[in-house]
């Protein structure tokens, strides 16, 4: 059920230069949520303002964490936080990823779309088999994860996380990919898993979150999808990767 309330700060914390990690109370278990769903949050300094749509990264109880990357006067209002401070929160909100139980998984985020996959590898054991690769420009945007691949070769391998993909699946036998990033690196993933099915979770602004505003319509089959109603997760066949 979709509620807009506001959630108390337990946690605020700096992991990486440029992000932080927000821990809320949503003052009851929070049951059936799945990776990729999201919540509109809005710290209280942003009153008046517009919503961010920010993945979850953890579910824990009443507990709802989130990995926000700092990229405006919205994301940055919520590194001044305080436990205690409340956030308003609408949500949850989107769909999710398919299920990964007994599938062989390749998992793949870049930069910002971590979050969702980070919550999947914890529930790898439901997975026959499953394996985590983040990419990011620099070592200053990394994150635990199973295969790390920076740009700049600051850590892990140097190069693109989409560089070793097409071996991995013929390795591991891989049957399912899921993936959250920039659309660029979306699109090559989709070229590359003609064979295997293959999730996407689009990263899109969205004024409303609710498919009220229409400012997150991607193309999708024949027709146009709301990110935030019909999304956030796609198959990714089904978009016209070449409209983005």
């Amino acid at each position: 059920m979709i509620t807009r309330e506001l959630l108390k700060v337990v946690d605020v914390n700096i992991p990486a230069p440029q992000y932080v990690l927000l821990k809320l109370d949503a003052g009851k278990p929070m049951k059936g949520l799945i990776p990729g769903m999201f919540y509109e949050l809005r710290a209280p300094s942003q009153a008046g303002r517009l919503f961010k749509p920010i993945s979850i990264l953890e579910v824990e109880d009443h507990l709802l964490s989130f990995l926000i990357k700092v990229i405006g006067a919205g994301t940055e209002a919520f590194a001044h936080l305080k436990a205690g401070d409340g956030v308003e929160a609408l949500g949850p909100l989107g769909n999710g990823f398919p299920s990964i139980n007994g599938r062989r998984v390749l998992l793949v985020s870049g930069g910002a779309g971590y979050p969702p996959l980070a919550w999947l590898k914890r529930e790898a054991d439901e997975a026959e088999f499953c394996l985590h690769l983040h990419g990011c420009a620099t070592a200053d945007e990394v994150f635990p994860c199973d295969l790390l691949y920076t740009v700049d070769g600051s850590q892990g391998h140097k190069g693109l996380v989409t560089d070793s993909v097409e071996s991995l699946i013929s390795d591991h036998k891989i049957d399912l990919v899921l993936s959250c990033g920039p659309v660029p690196m979306l699109a090559k993933l989709t070229n590359i898993c003609i064979q295997v099915e293959h999730y996407v979770s689009m990263e899109a602004y969205m004024a409303c979150g609710i498919g009220v505003c229409h400012g997150c319509a991607i193309p999708v089959d024949s027709d146009y999808k709301l990110v935030c109603k019909d999304g956030p997760v796609f198959d990714a066949t089904r978009i016209r990767w070449s409209e983005l």
